[in-house]
């Protein structure tokens, strides 16, 4: 699977947990980042979620080595399938030097109108936006 965006993620003394390790819990976090920063770049800008958005209604993780305070790492996104209102989204965080993936992920986010209560379709535009930007038919 290939990865057109990479976010670098700067590891703080306060991620680490009693055992040297970052936090499972923070992890998640850093998976938010790399998610928020691939979107924006979709769009080229910030991105206003209050009339849609869309919302993790699934996730699986795999916790395959631990991170360090001294490592470098990166979030790497992309979208490997658009449904009508739900698009499926593969993160894992790398070893920025060695490539070695620490956590893997796949997510299913829903198309949700906070205005309707309600999922939604997922609007066209954005499944032009992320066609362009992964560079493929994403089905």
């Amino acid at each position: 699977m290939d990865f057109n965006h990479k976010k670098k993620i700067q590891i703080r003394f306060g991620d680490i947990d009693i055992m040297g390790h970052v936090n499972n819990g923070v992890q998640l976090s850093y998976l938010d980042l790399g998610r928020l920063d691939y979107f924006e770049q979709i769009y080229g800008q910030t991105i206003n979620w209050n009339d849609a958005a869309l919302i993790v209604a699934h996730l699986e993780i795999d916790y395959l080595s631990p991170i360090l305070l001294k490592d470098h790492i990166e979030v790497h996104t992309c979208i490997h399938k658009i449904g009508n209102k739900s698009v499926g989204m593969t993160q894992n965080i790398v070893d920025a030097i060695t490539g070695e993936i620490k956590t893997k992920t796949s997510q299913v986010m829903v198309a949700y109108s906070q205005k309707l209560g309600e999922s939604i379709s997922v609007p066209e535009t954005l499944k032009i936006r992320i066609r362009e930007f992964e560079e493929t038919t994403v089905g």
